[in-house]
């Protein structure tokens, strides 16, 4: 009995280590994401119309 007690501790234990790790991976992504997206943004900011707008794609850029 004891056995098994010990062995249900221990699996939740990885369980619970097996999630925090997933979610560390996961905050890091979503902060390297975010990064992108300003990167992409500040990049982005000196056009009135974005070069790549799905909205605006009947007009041409000016060369």
């Amino acid at each position: 009995m004891l056995a098994y007690l010990a062995a249900l501790a221990l699996g939740l234990m990885a369980v619970y280590a097996l999630r925090s790790g997933l979610l560390i991976l996961q905050n890091r992504r979503d902060e390297r994401e975010r990064r992108a997206r300003l990167k992409a943004a500040a990049r982005a900011s000196g056009y009135i119309i974005p070069k790549n707008s799905e909205q605006c794609k009947r007009f041409e850029q000016a060369s």
